[in-house]
């Protein structure tokens, strides 16, 4: 305040930082001065920890009052109250930010009014649950982490760090044992309340405590809005209309439309995943314990690093984690055309974590010891590089590019109350912060992010919405296709189009492995020299485990042509240290968990690729690969229970089969996760340990040290000609609209997916009268996927495909501008900046 006080009066001041004044004092602390945590301080540790578990248990499990916390928030209104509640804290929010709530003289204030709203915000949160069933669970256990947090940063901030992450680590691992417990207990002792195994008298008992739910969830019938009923509803699924009769449904003749059958059958899943969630929520509770004490044991104890500061430790196991968490939500996304409940769970849960991870850093570092850490550190230094790039920028331009106006309103308002309250006599319509922001922005290279937004949202389009969806629908096709050929050439065509697939970059393995074990299996069936169903089974994962490997040749072979390019080599980065670290690992011969984790842990395509660029061992490629049959396995068995072992099963065995399908995808997936983990930990190790060796320069890529240098001169033109002042009005506007029209378009993808699109699983029948409707057209299913009442999908994909079109216009003029200035420096003999106008 009196800086921007002698500001405000003309005084010129000059900021010298003292970087060791910048360093905490308990970063100069010795470790050993320090003290381990007491008995008393692990029990209190023990109970904070048990504290959001129990209330878990107590509030959103079938153990406790799970059902009638639903039922209270059951009626569909209750989704707009949360709606304003949320709304309204929000605004709270926004108003602390205006009256300058982290300048209020009262800590206990900040700390009270901060609560309120946080809680106010969470609640409103619970009361969606309706639509949002595990919302109450992620709040809930969200608290875990965050009371780490506090007392690291409070009570136990003296605590070794060692011993504060093992305590943590032994304390969420006891939590989840006495969870998982008594969740075993409640569901084998039939003196508690009666035995309560995932089996059909077990849902009969979870669908009866859900007849609240049922009355409430109302599907349009007949032109009335009905309750629902289990059994005639969503068990039986009966194509007919009924009315009540002395209490008993009785058949009234009415034919239900699709439309009504769908929004019948989409009331009934609402409902039966709210019920599931009840009785699985303490294994989730397990999981959720048992992840942070891995996180907390690898944080205390592994993790030695001993020769760089507390701040960089954290900061590279930070990285580290959001790696992770963002390998996570891609595993989550793989997995969308078997389970879209399941992608939406994971999505949460990785949501979560993502804050959760924010808040840890804060904690454990502190804000002045990281502003030290990325001054001083190498390692740092190159990071704050990567955020401050025009990729970084672009990324943040999406997610925050609506926030950027209503923040400059925001300021205004907030200058206003500053000379109201006296805090400012300054005459300026912002803030001074809200300047700095602006002089800032003004740095940027908006037309070179602009561009690449662009290209951000084809990869997200081509990735999640336009290969994901042809995919799936193309597997589903080809199942009705072969339903009717021998199982020999079933295998073969199978084999064939598969191994195609696995050679297209965008393609993922896991429905491609989901597949096999629904066509295989189903094939199988009624024939006993297979073994009838089981040996399909059998057969599926052994077809997509040689698959898999004929694939990783397949892919090699690619990467080994295409990596005699300099050019493709410069692409991939062979002479950067991160490529580097895994070409040593991978040299590694035999099986050993660093290269298995790699070749097995990442991307099917660009990871096999990469071993043909850099000349690996095609057979010790292989051999490290092979493990993916515990990936590929449960995918396979994910497949054949989808399909069933028999074609007229009731809609009760459905159920049963299609939750084992969920949990073979989910081991499935945690595989995947698992072994993505370990190489991204493999990478950062090798990185950390070989840094010096690995930085050195090679002289087999000198020629790509050459290009590099040889095109910095056209790459200077290019920036010169994209710039902001050096465009002209019209093609500001053309790069501005394509980049608005992008952004709208991936909103429109990402939030009204189900709006958009129709729900459509790898084991559906384009077919389907109910479904798509196709009779078996592959171009009839690829236009009906998209739904056209109400017409958004349409409108998106519209919008996506101008946006292209204005996209690549822009990138062609730019391009010739480019070449065109390029040749005119050469003629000039300046490769320096010049004037863009005169070319």
């Amino acid at each position: 305040e009196k800086i921007q006080i002698a500001e405000e009066a003309g005084i010129r001041l000059e900021l010298v930082l003292d970087n060791a004044a910048l360093i905490q004092p308990d970063e100069k602390v010795n470790e050993a001065d320090l003290k381990t945590l007491t008995r008393t301080e692990f029990f209190t540790m023990l109970g904070v920890v048990a504290a959001p578990s129990a209330l878990v248990l107590a509030v959103c499990s079938a153990l406790g009052v799970g059902f009638d916390l639903f039922a209270v928030f059951a009626d569909e209104m209750m989704n707009m109250y949360g709606n304003a509640i949320i709304f309204a804290f929000f605004n709270i929010l926004v108003g602390m930010y205006i009256v300058d709530w982290h300048k209020w003289e009262s800590k206990w204030q900040r700390v009270v009014t901060a609560l309120i709203v946080i809680y106010g915000m969470c609640f409103g949160g619970i009361v969606k649950c309706r639509f949002y069933p595990q919302a109450p669970l992620v709040i809930f256990l969200f608290h875990i982490p965050v009371f780490m947090g506090m007392l690291r940063a409070t009570a136990f901030r003296a605590a070794q760090r060692a011993s504060f992450y093992r305590s943590v680590a032994l304390s969420t691992f006891l939590v989840g044992v006495m969870v998982l417990v008594v969740w075993l207990s409640w569901m084998n002792i039939p003196g508690w309340d009666g035995v309560n195994l995932y089996n059909d008298a077990t849902k009969a008992k979870l669908v009866e405590r859900s007849s609240m739910l049922y009355a409430e969830f109302k599907p349009m019938i007949n032109g009335r809005e009905r309750s629902l009923d289990y059994e005639w509803d969503c068990k039986e699924q009966r194509n007919t209309d009924f009315d009540l009769i002395y209490g008993e449904t009785v058949d009234n003749g009415y034919t239900l439309e699709i439309s009504e059958r769908q929004d019948r059958a989409v009331k009934c899943g609402q409902v039966n995943l709210i019920w599931f969630l009840l009785w699985v929520s303490p294994f989730v509770v397990v999981m959720v314990n048992w992840v942070l004490a891995v996180f907390c044991a690898i944080n205390g104890t592994i993790v030695g690093l001993d020769d760089m500061s507390r701040a960089e430790k954290a900061l590279k196991q930070f990285i580290l984690m959001i790696a992770i968490l963002f390998l996570c939500m891609w595993v989550a996304a793989s997995v969308a055309g078997a389970s879209m409940r399941l992608t939406g769970a994971l999505m949460a849960f990785c949501g979560s974590a993502l804050i959760a991870l924010f808040i840890w850093i804060y904690f454990e570092v502190g804000a002045k010891l990281l502003a030290s850490t990325l001054k001083q550190s190498k390692m740092m230094k190159s990071l704050l590089a990567i955020v401050t790039n025009d990729w970084f920028r672009a990324c943040f331009v999406m997610g925050f590019n609506a926030g950027l106006p209503a923040m400059l309103c925001v300021e205004v308002v907030r200058q206003r109350v500053r000379r109201l309250r006296g805090t400012t006599t300054s005459t300026d319509l912002l803030t001074h912060e809200a300047y700095a922001v602006i002089e800032m922005l003004k740095s940027w290279r908006w037309g070179s992010i602009f561009v690449k937004v662009n290209w951000l949202v084809i990869l997200y389009w081509t990735l999640s919405v336009g290969v994901a969806k042809i995919t799936i629908i193309f597997l589903s096709w080809l199942n009705e296709e072969l339903s009717q050929i021998p199982l020999i050439w079933v295998c073969v065509i199978f084999f064939g189009i598969g191994y195609v697939m696995f050679l297209l970059p965008p393609v993922p393995g896991i429905p491609v492995y989901i597949t096999s074990g629904i066509i295989i299996a189903a094939q199988s069936r009624s024939i006993d020299e297979v073994g009838g169903y089981w040996g399909g089974v059998v057969i599926a994962t052994a077809l997509s485990f040689v698959l898999k490997i004929a694939a990783v040749c397949g892919q090699y072979s690619i990467g080994y042509f295409m990596g005699k390019s300099v050019k493709v080599q410069q692409l991939v980065m062979v002479d950067k240290v991160p490529t580097r670290a895994i070409e040593k690992i991978l040299l590694r011969r035999g099986l050993n968990a660093a290269k298995v984790a790699v070749l097995v842990g990442g991307p099917d395509w660009p990871t096999s690729v990469l071993c043909g660029i850099l000349r690996l061992n095609l057979f010790q490629c292989c051999l490290g690969t092979v493990p993916v049959i515990f990936v590929s396995a449960p995918c396979v068995l994910a497949g054949a229970f989808l399909a069933g072992p028999s074609s007229d099963m009731t809609q009760s065995d459905k159920n049963v089969w299609d939750a084992l399908a969920n949990t073979a995808l989910a081991v499935s997936a945690l595989g995947q996760l698992a072994s993505g983990v370990c190489a991204m930990y493999f990478i950062q190790d090798t990185i950390t340990k070989h840094s010096d060796e690995l930085s050195e320069h090679r002289e087999e890529h000198q020629k790509v040290k050459e290009l590099t240098q040889a095109e910095e001169a056209y790459n200077d033109c290019y920036g010169d000609v994209i710039d902001w002042k050096n465009l002209s009005r019209p093609w500001l506007a053309l790069i501005s609209t394509s980049a608005v029209m992008m952004i709208i378009s991936f909103f429109l993808f990402l939030l009204f997916d189900e709006v958009c699109f129709r729900e459509f699983k790898v084991n559906n029948s384009i077919s389907d009268p109910e479904g798509l409707d196709c009779s078996g057209n592959f171009g009839c299913a690829m236009v009906r996927i998209v739904r056209e009442d109400p017409p958004i999908g349409w409108g998106a994909l519209g919008l996506f495909a101008m946006a292209c079109l204005l996209h690549f216009i822009f990138l062609r003029y730019v391009g010739r501008k480019a070449k065109a200035l390029h040749k005119c420096r050469e003629a000039d003999g300046l490769l320096v900046d010049a004037d863009v106008t005169t070319v």
